[in-house]
């Protein structure tokens, strides 16, 4: 289930990241980095989204490993009940690190864009 919920966010971050990179992403409430900062104006936006751009290419790139690393673990361990706490744990240690990161590229994101928003850039 970590595996299925790690490519599904991967595709969406990619997807987020090939719309920003091409400039097609426009302020709105469903998908985005979406902050009272950020939907202030579309120059708050793209720049918000520019700055997260790096991370949100990266980030599906570090799905995918933990999505590999995973499956490594899956396919190493026995198939019984004392596998399941390793795969587990694996999976929630991802998870975290996923969160931290994310909120990372949120908060930075969101600086940028209430910079703007006050009229200090």
């Amino acid at each position: 289930m970590f595996t299925i919920a790690f490519l599904v966010v991967a595709g969406l971050l990619q997807l987020l990241a090939s719309q920003v990179a091409s400039g097609e992403s426009k302020p709105n409430y469903t998908f985005g980095i979406r902050s009272k900062a950020t939907l202030s104006s579309e120059r708050a936006w793209k720049a918000a989204h520019s700055s997260a751009l790096g991370a949100l290419k990266a980030i599906p790139l570090l799905l995918l490993a933990f999505s590999v690393t995973l499956w490594a673990i899956f396919a190493a361990l026995p198939k019984d009940d004392a596998s399941v706490p390793w795969i587990f744990f694996a999976g929630m240690g991802f998870t975290i690190i996923l969160v931290a990161l994310l909120m990372h590229m949120y908060r930075k994101a969101d600086s940028v864009a209430t910079r703007i928003a006050a009229g200090e850039e």
